[in-house]
């Protein structure tokens, strides 16, 4: 494992294992994009694209979005092409299947290889009405997307949708609709919260305990019934400290570990970067305004000064120590999955339980993501050797490791308690 991971990561091999200072990356470097939210979904089309926030090694020569009916799509799927170079822009994706769930990526090539955004999903319109009314019927269905879903407990959530255009009919009711299972329909659970075009929110109640959901909105004329893009989540489990939710995964040490980073609100959010001793995040990153970049320090976790996790959530919640984390990685099953459009590692715990560990992203060094494609988690141990490093955790699609990275590098907290 350790010899895989090593040659997966060589070009932070000088960074991560300390070889080289954070001067002395190179310029081999994919670019960096972000994926838009997917909009103005039809029965056959759609809108989304992307942002290219910076170009890496070299120019980016071709930009747009890469899509598919199975996740992870990439540029030898369909996909659009929209330009070249830095900044933002907008994709149509045209001649869709009805009723289908796509699943899309940004993406952006230079000379060093294409990198891909975070992947979005959305299924497109299904018309089921009677149109062999022509006095009232014009063959188009409504066009609606489904909000974020947000204040998630363990028996309720709060979603809606923007019903953004009728279709030239009159919408005469929307919602969201919800199940247990994919593409919810209004067959299944749902609410009724008014007519016409525009935002809306829905209060969805009575809900099992520790159990994931599929809503999306949905909007009604006389054309038939359109839906928005699916979102997912999953009811809190009544396990929580000090309001943040934490699974017991029948560890020998007894720990608790959070079911999200620190500053995520979902299990496959990234959450904020830190450098290692700091309790904020920041938009730069560099040795020079690392505040425990050479300073020798005894292993930080549960010290408020120190400990992003105690700073930021309270009670006894803190960073692993690497001993901790080794003992997640050696006594748990790891798989690399896609969770919510999310790339990252399902942890699964002796006694079944278990965690998601987004990935992807990389870490920050200056003000740009570096390594995009893994994931990079702290302990608050520090380096026995150097006092400008301390223990990391890396997992990519080979698997999770522990290994050393510069202190001034911003990477993912996920707290833990006893």
């Amino acid at each position: 494992m350790k010899k895989v991971i090593i040659k997966l990561w060589m070009p932070i091999v000088a960074m991560v294992l300390g070889f080289a200072s954070c001067e002395d990356l190179t310029n081999d470097e994919l670019p960096t994009v972000l994926t838009n939210e997917v909009s103005d979904i039809t029965v056959n089309g759609a809108l989304c694209g992307g942002y290219v926030s910076a170009q890496g090694g070299s120019e980016v020569i071709a930009r747009g979005v890469c899509y598919s009916t199975t996740p992870n799509p990439e540029v030898n799927n369909s996909r659009t092409d929209d330009g070249q170079g830095m900044g933002g822009y907008t994709s149509t994706l045209e001649g869709l299947t009805a009723a289908t769930t796509y699943y899309v990526r940004a993406y952006a090539t230079n000379a060093c290889g294409t990198a891909y955004g975070e992947e979005r999903t959305f299924t497109t319109a299904t018309s089921t009405g009677d149109t062999n009314d022509t006095t009232q019927n014009n063959g188009n269905i409504p066009s609606v997307t489904t909000n974020d879903v947000t204040d998630v407990t363990t028996n309720s959530a709060v979603c809606g949708g923007n019903v953004i255009s009728d279709g030239g009919s009159a919408v005469t009711t929307y919602g969201i609709c919800w199940s247990t299972t994919p593409n919810p329909t209004i067959d299944n659970s749902y609410t009724q919260d008014g007519q016409g075009i525009g935002n809306f929110v829905s209060s969805i109640t009575e809900l099992l305990e520790n159990t994931t959901y599929y809503v999306r909105a949905y909007a009604i004329n006389v054309n038939g019934t359109a839906y928005g893009e699916e979102r997912s989540f999953t009811t809190l489990a009544g396990n929580t400290i000090n309001g943040h939710e934490y699974v017991d995964l029948g560890l020998p040490s007894g720990l608790k570990w959070a079911t999200h980073n620190v500053g995520a609100s979902t299990p496959e959010g990234y959450g904020e970067y830190f450098a290692w001793g700091e309790t904020s995040a920041k938009t730069e990153y560099t040795e020079n305004n690392s505040t425990t970049f050479g300073v020798d320090m005894s292993d930080i976790s549960g010290n408020a000064t120190y400990d992003a996790a105690r700073a930021n959530w309270g009670s006894t919640w803190r960073i692993p120590t690497k001993t901790e984390m080794e003992e997640l990685v050696n006594n748990c099953t790891w798989t690399w999955t896609t969770q919510n459009g999310v790339n990252g590692m399902s942890v699964v715990g002796i006694n079944g339980n278990s965690i998601f560990l987004p990935a992807g992203t990389g870490f920050f060094f200056e003000s740009s993501l570096e390594e995009v494609g893994g994931g990079f988690y702290w302990t608050s141990t520090p380096d026995e050797e150097s006092n400008e490093h301390a223990s990391c955790l890396i997992v990519d699609d080979s698997g999770a490791d522990s290994d050393g990275g510069m202190r001034c590098l911003g990477m993912f907290i996920r707290p833990i308690s006893e």
